[in-house]
């Protein structure tokens, strides 16, 4: 199954909740200014755009308050997810615990979101297990199931695909693929439905090899109307939106 990571953005959470509060611990540095006990604003007031990010946990405060939408840490709306489009800005931080938070500009109607600063570093913007790959001649891919089933689609000459550089299954018999086609078109013709996040196929090595080559860095696999990869943005971690360069966190 392919690792989706086609990144589409967060939706805003519009919280009415209370709960316990925590302590907190502040650090001021030259380019900051307090705002207040725990949050500090930079000078400029400056608004800081993080990038994308993908199942990163967020805490809520409300009133001042720590709080997590139905008080648990683990339900998975205390997360950022991938359902609209969208990107993560920041104008300040606060420490919890000794811990660095950025304050996430308006991602939260009712509450204060803050999501831990060491999710924005190194460790979590690996984009290397995604590659663009054009093909060079027509392809049938496997099913993307279980089974690897010989109903999958078609990929026609000159499709635009992305490979997973590893796969979670039969990562030693198939190359894990998708491709933004549905219907018999194909992404070379510029067709795709924005609310699909693709469509996946298996090709067998020895296809793969034969059929497929790296497509050039500047070479698009467009995600929908206004998003695409390059492996210039892949080597870089992260996409384009807009035009504009946003890197990709993921936890």
């Amino acid at each position: 199954m392919f690792k989706n990571k086609l990144v589409k953005a967060l939706a805003a959470a519009a919280l009415a909740v209370v709960g316990v509060g925590v302590t907190g611990t502040v650090n001021s540095s030259n380019t900051t200014v307090q705002a207040s006990t725990f949050h500090y604003l930079r000078k400029d007031h400056k608004l800081v755009t993080l990038g994308y990010g993908q199942n990163l946990p967020v805490r809520y405060y409300y009133r001042g308050k720590h709080v997590y939408m139905n008080d648990d840490p683990k339900d998975v709306q205390n997360f950022t997810d991938d359902t609209t489009v969208s990107t993560l800005k920041t104008r300040g931080w606060k420490y919890i615990n000794g811990e660095k938070y950025y304050n996430i500009y308006k991602y939260s109607t009712d509450c204060t979101a803050y999501i831990a600063a060491k999710y924005f570093t190194k460790k979590y913007n690996d984009m290397s297990y995604l590659t663009v790959y054009r093909v060079n001649h027509k392809i049938k891919a496997l099913a993307d199931d279980m089974q690897n089933t010989d109903d999958g689609m078609w990929y026609g000459k000159g499709d635009i695909i992305l490979v997973n550089n590893f796969s979670r299954w039969n990562h030693d018999k198939y190359v894990d693929t998708i491709s933004p086609m549905q219907d018999g078109k194909h992404n070379k013709d510029g067709w795709y439905s924005p609310e699909e996040s693709g469509i996946g196929g298996e090709l067998k090595p020895s296809d793969f090899k034969k059929y497929c080559s790296k497509a050039g860095k500047n070479v698009r696999y467009q995600i929908n109307d206004e998003d695409y990869y390059t492996n210039s943005s892949l080597a870089r971690g992260g996409m384009y939106h807009k035009g504009h360069f946003y890197k990709i966190y993921s936890r």
